[in-house]
C-alpha cells in the first residue's frame, strides 16, 4: 500500500484538485480500507510524534456519535473512556473521520451516478507475430492478433459489458448474461451479443471491418447503416470503413477463429493481403521486388505449417522466388 500516494490523493479530495478517475480511485479504497490499512495511514508513532490537538470528551463523543453509526452500516458503540488516551485518539479518529467524510460524499446527490460512469479502462497492444489472451472480468475471452490494441475496463459497469477494437483482429469468447449484454466497439461500428464467440477484424490498412460468427448470434450495426443486421454462425460481413456500405456472405465456421489455431485460410485472396496478414500473424515482413504478383489472387487452407512452410509452398502456388534475410522476407 501506498500510503504517500494516499495521503497526496486525500489532500487532493480536500481541495478539490483530483480527476475523476483519481478521486474514484481513492473513494473505493477509503471505503472498502480495514483498520489495520487505516491505522498505517494514520500511524500511532506518528501521532505521538505530534502535539495532539486538546478536545474535550463532549466534543469527541458528539462527532463520533454522528460519525461511527455510518461506518460500514454498523453501529460501532464507544469504549469506555476512550477519550483518555490523546495520542491514540488522534489517529483512530482521524481514521474515523476520513470513512466517515467518504460515507458523506458517496452519498452526496449526483456522486454516486457519477461514481458509476467513470472507468478505468486497461489498452493492450500487441506486436505483429504476437498472439495473446486477455480474461476479461466477467471470465469472457479476448483472443488478441499480432499488430492489434484493444481497450477494456477493469470492472464493468452495472448495465453494460464493453470492448473497443482499436486496430487489429481479435477471435471473442463471450460469457453469457442476460442482464448485462456485451458489446464490442471498432471504428464505426456497434456489434452487440449476449453470450456468443465471433471474430472481429479491423485494421486500418485493409479499411474495412470484417465480422464472422462461431457460435451464438450477434447484431451489428454501423454509423452509415444504423438499422442491425443479424449474423447467426456461419455468417459474415464485411464493412467499408470509407462509406460504410456492407457485403453479408456465408463463411465455414471453421475458419471463424482458425488463425488462433494456427490455422490459416485464404478463400480467392490477393496476394497483397495474403503478405499483410502473414505480417500481422507471424511477424513477418515482406519486401517486393515483383510488384506483378501483388493482384494474383489464391485459394488456399493452410493448417498447423510454419511460416517458412507457409512462405515456401506460397511460392510454388503463385511462382516467384524469395530470400530470406532473418524475418524479411525479399520476394523477387
Amino acid at each position: 500500500m501506498d500510503t504517500g500516494k494516499i495521503r497526496s490523493y486525500l489532500a487532493g479530495l480536500k481541495a478539490g484538485t483530483l480527476t475523476a478517475a483519481e478521486e474514484t480511485w481513492i473513494l473505493q479504497f477509503l471505503e472498502n480500507a480495514s483498520e489495520e490499512e487505516l491505522l498505517q495511514i494514520f500511524p500511532e508513532e506518528e501521532w505521538l510524534e505530534q502535539q495532539p490537538v486538546q478536545l474535550s470528551s463532549t466534543v469527541l463523543d458528539h462527532a463520533y456519535e454522528h460519525i461511527a453509526p455510518h461506518v460500514s452500516g454498523k453501529i460501532i458503540r464507544r469504549p469506555a473512556a476512550w477519550w483518555k488516551r490523546p495520542a491514540v485518539v488522534s489517529a483512530t479518529a482521524a481514521a474515523v473521520l476520513v470513512v466517515g467524510i467518504v460515507v458523506w460524499w458517496t452519498n452526496k446527490p449526483g456522486v454516486r451516478k457519477n461514481r458509476e460512469v467513470v472507468m478505468e479502462w486497461k489498452t493492450v497492444a500487441t506486436l505483429p507475430g504476437e498472439h495473446i489472451v486477455v480474461y476479461l472480468p466477467d471470465n469472457s475471452r479476448v483472443y488478441v492478433n499480432g499488430a492489434s490494441k484493444v481497450m477494456y475496463p477493469e470492472k464493468f459497469s452495472a448495465q453494460l459489458r464493453e470492448v473497443k477494437l482499436l486496430e487489429g483482429e481479435i477471435f471473442l469468447d463471450v460469457t453469457k448474461d442476460v442482464h448485462k449484454p456485451f458489446k464490442v466497439i471498432t471504428g464505426k461500428v456497434a456489434i452487440d451479443v449476449l453470450g456468443t464467440s465471433f471474430n472481429v477484424r479491423n485494421y486500418t490498412t485493409e479499411g474495412t471491418t470484417a465480422i464472422a460468427v462461431k457460435t451464438g448470434k450477434i447484431a451489428v450495426s454501423s454509423s452509415g447503416n444504423p438499422d442491425s443486421v443479424m449474423l447467426t454462425p456461419g455468417k459474415r460481413i464485411v464493412i467499408s470503413e470509407a462509406t460504410g456500405n456492407s457485403l453479408l456472405t456465408e463463411t465455414d465456421q471453421r475458419i471463424v477463429d482458425g488463425w488462433i489455431k494456427n490455422d490459416l485460410v485464404f478463400t480467392d485472396m490477393k496476394m497483397q493481403d495474403v503478405f499483410r496478414s502473414l505480417e500481422y500473424n507471424y511477424g513477418l515482413t515482406f519486401e517486393i521486388h515483383n510488384s506483378g504478383i501483388l493482384d494474383k489472387h489464391i485459394k488456399a487452407t493452410f493448417r498447423h505449417k510454419s511460416k517458412w512452410e507457409i512462405v515456401h509452398l506460397l511460392s510454388k502456388m503463385v511462382q516467384f522466388k524469395y530470400e530470406v534475410k532473418d524475418s524479411l522476407i525479399i520476394i523477387k
